[in-house]
């Protein structure tokens, strides 16, 4: 595969709510549509950390009494980062350590207009000042590192920052926390991005497979990822394909709810017929065991024939030629099986759909 195919075979997209995902349902539904998913400003450790001992901590504050947003949030990053190492090839934390959450230009301004969203306007005369980030230390399993900490921005400044990064490089925004509003900013030409068009295409076809979807944890997601990772590309090429449809229903005028729609109704009508047919394919193969077991029965009178009046040698050779025989239809109609469900690019959907639906 080509750079070029490889760039556009490459889904990515920015974590909108907080600085690590919500739950192992949010994190296993990103690790399956994205191929890397971007927590902007966000610093976890680099250097391995006391897992225990860390979580010890977690546990001591929280028993300090209600907790704000943000010392929620921070524990929330603490305890992620006992798992973070396997999820590092597509969780992708680009903060640096000793600073509280690294800023695009702009996300100040735009957190202001975030908390007036939230809040409501402030009083006449009152000037808020919004924390910006935080950070804290984590025990280290060797020394006392500079880099055994984790940091970010604030509960609104960290979103406000989601969306810039989004914005400058056209990847998707992914928001699964609906109370928490996004700011109006020009929206982008979707009918121009074919890639973030056919993630959206992505994000249907899942729930479409996947209706319910048990959370894995990210070892568990590490091995699954892996699993899955020969049938990836092929299946973002069928939905970059499907997305020239789903382009060609765009009319100007329409809001993301209502592309987001005819993400939905195509979906339905072209993805889940063909991986219903696909499907049966893996279910039910052109010549079925209980085929090879009347071919081989019809020939069991004159195998036995054979045995009597046949040296043992000749007997044993015309057996196995029966046999062979017998199993060689199968055996082709098995290679041109595999062939189809190699050729579909939802081989990657029935997949999933077989290692997680439980």
């Amino acid at each position: 595969m080509s750079v070029q195919d490889e760039n556009l075979t490459t889904f990515e997209a920015v974590y909108y709510p907080q600085q690590v995902p919500r739950s192992a349902e949010s994190l296993t539904y990103l690790a399956l549509i994205f191929d890397r998913i971007h927590f902007p400003g966000v610093y976890l450790p680099t250097v391995d950390i006391d897992e225990d001992a860390t979580r010890r901590e977690i546990k001591r504050i929280h028993g300090l009494g209600p907790l704000k947003i943000e010392i929620a949030q921070m524990l929330s990053c603490m305890d992620f980062a006992c798992h973070a190492r396997y999820v590092r090839d597509f969780c992708i934390f680009d903060g640096k350590p000793g600073v509280g959450g690294v800023l695009q230009d702009g996300a100040r301004e735009l957190t202001l207009a975030l908390e007036e969203l939230v809040f409501g306007p402030p009083p006449k005369d009152f000037c808020p000042s919004p924390e910006m980030g935080f950070g804290k230390g984590v025990p280290a399993s060797e020394g006392h590192p500079i880099e055994a900490q984790v940091n970010g921005p604030s509960w609104l400044s960290y979103p406000a920052n989601a969306l810039i990064v989004a914005s400058s490089n056209g990847w998707p925004l992914v928001n699964d926390n609906p109370s928490l509003p996004i700011p109006g900013l020009p929206q982008a030409d979707l009918k121009a991005n074919a890639k973030l068009l056919a993630s959206m295409l992505t994000i249907e076809s899942i729930r479409l497979a996947l209706p319910r979807l048990r959370g894995l944890a990210p070892k568990e997601l590490q091995e699954v990822r892996f699993e899955l990772s020969e049938h990836v590309k092929p299946f973002r090429l069928a939905m970059l394909k499907l997305s020239k449809e789903l382009n060609a229903a765009i009319t100007s005028g329409m809001d993301l709810s209502q592309i987001q729609k005819e993400a939905k109704f195509l979906a339905e009508t072209s993805v889940y017929p063909e991986l219903s047919d696909l499907r049966k394919t893996v279910e039910d193969p052109n010549r079925p065991w209980h085929r090879r077991a009347v071919d081989l029965a019809k020939n069991v009178p004159e195998l036995v024939s054979a045995f009597a009046t046949l040296p043992k040698s000749l007997a044993f050779a015309k057996l196995f030629a029966s046999v062979a025989e017998a199993l060689a239809g199968e055996r082709d109609a098995e290679i041109e099986r595999q062939k189809k469900i190699a050729r579909s690019g939802l081989a990657f959907l029935l997949k999933v759909e077989h290692r997680l639906q439980g």
